[in-house]
C-alpha cells in the first residue's frame, strides 16, 4: 500500500466551461484548507475556456481530457494522481468559508470510521441548500419527481429533504457539490462509479459507503456556499436528460436486491414523461 500523507487535502476539481466561477472559488481555497497543506488537480472535461489554465496559474495540476468522461470517471482520475489521505471534492461554483474544510477534517479524524462527511449548504443569498438527505422510497420518489417542480412544498419533497440537520449526525447522503473523503473509506468501495456521468453519484457514492459500513455524516456547524448550476448552465438539455437517466440507474442500483426491483419499467417509464416534460419547459425557457 502506498503511503498516503493525511496532513494534506488532495483537492480534486473536476471542470467544464468553469471560467466564470474558478476565480471566487479558488480565492476562497487557501483559508478554508490551513492549516493543512493542499494538493489540487483540476480534471478538466473538454472546456473551451480557460478552466484548466486558471487552476494552473494558482498552483494546481491539470487532467486535460480529450473526451468529457463525465464527472465520477473525473473524480476517480484525481484521486489517482495524488497520495493524500484526504480527498476533497468541491464543485467551481462553490465558496469556501474560512476554516471549513480543516473543520470537516477534525470531524472526520475523531473517528476512525467517518468516510464521507459533508458541511452545511447555503446559496449565494444565504437561503439554505438541502443536504444531509435521505434516501427516497418509491412512493416518496415518485410524488416529488412530479410534484417539487410546481409545489416546492408539498410533503414528498419534505420527506425527502428531510429536517434540517442542527448537529454533527449520521444521514443517508450528502451534497455532491462539497464531500470530503477519507482516503481509505474512498478506495475500499472502488472510488466513484464511473457508470454515474452526472447526477446522483454522490448518492450513489453514499450508498456504497452504507453497505460497506462507513459512516456518511454531515457536520452543520461547518457552511458554505453553493451557487446552483455550475457548468451545466451551458448545457440545459443535456442536464435534463442525464439527470433523469441518472435516477433510473440509482433506483436499480438502490433495489438491487429487493423486490421493488420489478418497478424498474414503471419508474422508467414515468421518468421518461417527466423528462419530456422537462425538455419542453427548457426548450421554451431557451426560446425566451
Amino acid at each position: 500500500m502506498p503511503h498516503r500523507d493525511d496532513k494534506t487535502v488532495g483537492l480534486i476539481l473536476v471542470t467544464y466551461q468553469s471560467a466564470e466561477d474558478l476565480p471566487p472559488f479558488l480565492d476562497s481555497l487557501p483559508a478554508a484548507v490551513e492549516p493543512y497543506t493542499l494538493d489540487v488537480i483540476c480534471v478538466d472535461n473538454t472546456s473551451t475556456d480557460d478552466s484548466a489554465d486558471l487552476v494552473e496559474a494558482f498552483g494546481g495540476r491539470a487532467i486535460r481530457n480529450s473526451t468529457n468522461v463525465g464527472l465520477s470517471a473525473a473524480i476517480n482520475q484525481g484521486a489517482a494522481a495524488t497520495e493524500a489521505e484526504w480527498l476533497l471534492v468541491a464543485n467551481p461554483d462553490t465558496r469556501l468559508s474560512p476554516g471549513s474544510i480543516a473543520a470537516l477534517l477534525e470531524t472526520a479524524r475523531a473517528d476512525d470510521r467517518i468516510g464521507m462527511i459533508g458541511p452545511g449548504i447555503a446559496r449565494l443569498d444565504g437561503t439554505p441548500y438541502p443536504s444531509g438527505r435521505r434516501f427516497p422510497s418509491l412512493l416518496i420518489g415518485v410524488a416529488h419527481a412530479l410534484l417539487g417542480g410546481v409545489w416546492p412544498g408539498n410533503p414528498a419533497t419534505r420527506a425527502y429533504f428531510g429536517e434540517p440537520v442542527t448537529t454533527v449526525r449520521d444521514v443517508d447522503w450528502i451534497s455532491g457539490c462539497c464531500m470530503l473523503f477519507r482516503r481509505t473509506a474512498f478506495d475500499e468501495v472502488g472510488g466513484m462509479d464511473a457508470r454515474y456521468f452526472l447526477y446522483f453519484e454522490e448518492t450513489k457514492m453514499a450508498l456504497d459507503m452504507h453497505r460497506a459500513d462507513w459512516r456518511v455524516v454531515l457536520d452543520p456547524s461547518v457552511e458554505i456556499r453553493h451557487r446552483e448550476g455550475g457548468s451545466m448552465r451551458h448545457a440545459p438539455f443535456r442536464k435534463v436528460r442525464t439527470h433523469h437517466r441518472s435516477a433510473l440507474r440509482f433506483y436499480c442500483d438502490y433495489h438491487r436486491n429487493s423486490p421493488w426491483l420489478v418497478f424498474a419499467p414503471l419508474v422508467a417509464a414515468g421518468l421518461l414523461v417527466r423528462g419530456a416534460l422537462s425538455l419542453l419547459r427548457t426548450a421554451i425557457l431557451q426560446r425566451r
